[in-house]
């Protein structure tokens, strides 16, 4: 009897001691084992790549079609007219020698509002703003701030020299021997006089056919300098002008063959100096304005700039502060372009240790 039972006693001993084994294992366990991946902490990545990819600046954007009425060309000074260019269905542009007056020439610009006054270096105005945008739209560095500087003085010294003036005062803008047109660019209807011809200080030299002037953007915050864009309406594509507008008559004769555009130009005001009435949708349509020839940029987190003044900022790669520009963003990404032909391929996204931008 007791022998039986001893064997009994052995194996309950055993099992008490494998499972207090266990239960001490599988403690032990519980408390130093790695947790799954799926379960641990998430870290916040330090860095992020940079991805490379055509940028556009495509916008979808409300434009406007503006018109002129019949009008016509009127010389400043009396004289007899040694020169014209006058020829029923030419046209005439801005920056262009519509005629000469005793053998000087007059210049043509078509300025926001036409110039009445001779001006001189401090003069101040709008009709000051009107002719520094036109000169700027000409490709002049002027700076439409209003008042009259060496610049202003210079670029219409220039403009009278490359007509075959080398006479006038550069210290003046002479009224008189300015034709002020209603667009950049006109057609005339029928010569008034020709060369041989006398004319008075108000005498028309020809008249002008109305019809269509430019096409403009709505958005008067949008800016289109620095850059070459051009205007996408239905198929047609024509160049913007450096002031965001189409005004060149090729282009304008091009954007014709748009049925958009056809039936925006049908409601078109067509008064002097008007435009289409944006609220009722008259002369209105809407066209996508993108770069002529698309950049490559960057796509970065927007956690990654630092330091921004207006586009300008900073990102780091490789603890170096590299300068971009902020040229857009969509989805989560800021575009950025970088600097000196600089193509890191990752960025810094951290809050802290960034290296100063200067």
């Amino acid at each position: 009897m007791t022998a039986r039972v001893l064997p009994r006693f052995a194996v309950i001993a055993v099992l008490i001691v494998a499972v207090f084994a266990s239960g001490t294992t599988a403690t032990w366990l519980w408390f130093n084992a790695e947790p799954p991946s799926s379960l641990a902490e998430s870290r916040p990545a330090a860095v992020a790549p940079v991805t490379y990819q055509e940028f556009s600046d495509s916008r979808t954007l409300a434009l406007r079609v503006e018109s002129i009425p019949d009008s016509r060309l009127e010389s400043g000074v009396a004289g007899r007219i040694t020169h014209s260019a006058c020829e029923p269905g030419s046209v005439i542009v801005s920056g262009s020698t519509p005629a000469s007056v005793d053998g000087r020439p007059l210049v043509a610009l078509a300025t926001d509002i036409p110039l009445w006054r001779d001006l001189r270096s401090g003069d101040e105005g709008d009709d000051v703003t009107g002719l520094q945008k036109e000169l700027a739209r000409l490709g002049y560095t002027t700076k439409a701030d209003g008042k009259v500087g060496a610049r202003t003085l210079s670029a219409v010294a220039d403009l009278f020299e490359r007509a075959g003036d080398r006479t006038g005062d550069s210290t003046v803008v002479e009224v008189g021997r300015i034709v002020w047109l209603a667009s950049a660019s006109v057609t005339i209807a029928s010569c008034d006089v020709q060369a041989g011809g006398r004319v008075d200080s108000g005498a028309a030299l020809a008249s002008i056919a109305g019809g269509i002037s430019r096409v403009s953007i709505i958005d008067t915050s949008a800016d289109f300098s620095g850059a070459k864009w051009a205007l996408t309406v239905d198929s047609v594509t024509v160049p913007l002008d450096a002031t965001g507008d189409v005004s060149d008559p090729s282009a304008l004769t091009e954007l014709a063959a748009a049925p958009s555009f056809a039936r925006a130009a049908a409601g078109s005001s067509g008064a002097a100096g008007e435009t289409a009435d944006v609220e009722n949708g008259a002369g209105v349509f809407r066209g996508t304005v993108a770069l002529a020839e698309p950049i490559e940029v960057g796509a970065v987190p927007p956690s990654s700039v630092y330091s921004i003044t207006g586009a300008e900022g900073c990102v780091t790669s490789e603890d170096t502060a590299l300068h971009v520009t902020i040229v857009g963003s969509q989805l989560g990404k800021t575009f950025v372009l970088f600097h000196e032909g600089r193509r890191p391929s990752t960025v810094r996204i951290s809050d802290s240790e960034r290296p100063l931008c200067s």
